[in-house]
């Protein structure tokens, strides 16, 4: 019986992943900076868990470096296609935050950029990561960074909204176009930062403390907490001539390079994602 639970929730979404990328997925583990921390910290002794594996590139990457790991992953479609491609990698389908799975079954836990896709915020799945941990588990978790450079940009933004034609709702209003509705902190039942800033709802952005705070509070001890993942971060925020994708990797430019080694001087400034390693 599949010890998972089966996927119920509507409180996150379901990502679409082009299978034909599968080995360059894998191959790319190995430059996946939240891996590179996290992996000397797992256990070679017991299971692991990654907790929303998507295709499961992860689990097939970390399988032949002799860890005994498998995934569940909440797009019933996705594992399928997999067990069908590859039934060699242990894939099943089920909700993160309310896993069919005793206490303490696993001694690793891998959740890179889950969490942050809950409305109801990162509570409730955190406590079910710490829930399937043993005493003494190590949890590798990853979310997006509200970095200083996002902070700026999105302040700017927020303050200069009333400027712009086709954010004004006055204007807009006296033209007869319906209303445009930001998604901010505080509104809406909103309890971080959101991404996008218009639209529905896709992830929150957490600061450092934050994101620290939240695990800290789920009952884990924080042993790691990084700031990850930079070249996307450039890419995002600057655009291609800071960064590009090359083979589903991405990679700095001559100038990207440079900002990057400007920036890095203080932490939290332009990476993507924010990197902790936890111990139960």
């Amino acid at each position: 019986m599949n010890k998972f639970s089966q996927p119920s929730a509507e409180h996150t979404v379901l990502f679409d992943w082009d299978l034909s990328q599968f080995e360059r997925l894998v191959e790319n583990c190995a430059y996946d900076e939240a891996i590179t921390l996290g992996v000397p910290y797992l256990p070679r002794i017991g299971k692991i868990l990654e907790a929303g594996s998507g295709p499961g590139h992860v689990v097939a990457y970390l399988i032949a470096q002799g860890f005994d790991i498998e995934g569940v992953e909440l797009n019933a479609a996705v594992i399928a296609e997999m067990n069908k491609l590859k039934p060699e990698i242990p894939l099943s389908v089920g909700d993160v935050g309310k896993l069919n799975t005793p206490d303490g079954y696993y001694n690793g836990l891998l959740s890179f950029g889950v969490i942050e896709h809950f409305k109801d915020g990162p509570a409730e799945v955190l406590a079910e990561h710490h829930r399937v941990l043993s005493p003494g588990g190590i949890a590798v978790i990853t979310v997006p960074c509200l970095n200083l450079v996002r902070r700026i940009k999105r302040g700017w933004f927020l303050r200069t909204a009333r400027l712009r034609p086709s954010l004004n709702n006055f204007l807009r209003h006296k033209t007869g176009r319906p209303p445009v509705h930001l998604n901010r902190r505080g509104i809406d039942g909103f309890r971080f930062e959101v991404n996008p800033i218009r639209g529905p709802f896709f992830e929150y952005w957490f600061t450092p403390k934050e994101f620290e705070t939240a695990v800290q509070a789920a009952g884990f001890t924080v042993l790691e907490s990084k700031p990850t993942h930079h070249a996307v971060g450039l890419w995002g925020e600057f655009g291609s001539w800071a960064a590009y994708n090359e083979r589903r990797r991405f990679k700095t430019t001559r100038l990207g390079q440079m900002l990057d080694a400007v920036l890095g001087h203080r932490g939290f400034v332009h990476n993507h994602m924010h990197t902790i390693v936890a111990r139960k």
